[in-house]
């Protein structure tokens, strides 16, 4: 049973590794498009888009106790 839960443990670690490392990949394209964006709106939406996906980063790293 202890076995199983460390594997269920290392499992679940994966993938919110997984997670953090795709939301980290949207970020910097938001970042990019923000960077290349014309028009003021389109800066607006990419400035929203990398703040949510900051908050939920943030989220994630504080209740899985990743600081990185």
């Amino acid at each position: 049973m202890n076995m199983e839960n460390t594997q269920q443990q290392k499992d679940e670690q994966v993938i919110i590794d997984n997670i953090i490392e795709e939301l980290d990949k949207k970020r910097e394209i938001a970042i990019n498009k923000k960077k290349e964006a014309l028009l003021k709106d389109e800066v607006s939406i990419y400035r929203l888009e990398e703040n949510t996906l900051d908050y939920i980063l943030f989220i994630i790293r504080e209740l899985t106790g990743k600081l990185y």
